[in-house]
């Protein structure tokens, strides 16, 4: 039976790239219509991937929906993805935890990170760029990592 991954801020980057890189992985990929479904939808899902994205269809903020996410699902693995390098969004990532007041790990696409203990777990980050998905070794590394954190 294939887990269900949530595009809980969906961005046209994540429709795109994102949704076929998870229905690979062996995850069925579901788009969030409507933040009030985000606490039922996330619930059943393997995790959650948010954009970093400036806008989205859903029209709230990461913060927002990490937020929302947190108060009703607070055990989901979360994934970020945007169009930046992992360093350009490392400070996006630290805000949002230390708005959510939380100590986070941060965990971006390179070698041995698919190992790394801190996959899976809710107060671990997993940020995925665009450029991850373009590169093919980066892309198999991001992969692994995937099906570690949303095991």
């Amino acid at each position: 039976m294939r887990k269900t991954v949530l595009l809980a801020r969906p961005h046209p980057f994540i429709v795109a790239e994102m949704k076929p890189f998870l229905e690979h992985g062996g995850y069925d990929a579901i788009k969030l219509e409507n933040l009030a479904d985000l606490a039922i939808q996330a619930r059943s899902s393997a995790g959650v991937v948010i954009s970093l994205a400036v806008s989205s269809s859903l029209g709230e903020s990461a913060q927002e929906v990490l937020t929302r996410l947190r108060q009703t699902a607070p055990d989901v693995p979360v994934l970020f993805a945007g169009m930046l390098a992992l360093d350009k969004s490392t400070p996006s990532l630290l805000r949002l935890a230390q708005h959510m007041g939380v100590e986070v790990t941060i965990a971006g696409v390179a070698p041995g990170f698919e190992h790394a203990i801190a996959l899976g777990k809710p107060q671990t980050f997993v940020y995925l760029s665009k450029d991850d998905l373009a590169d093919a070794a980066r892309r198999a590394i991001a992969q692994r990592m995937v099906q570690r954190h949303f095991h």
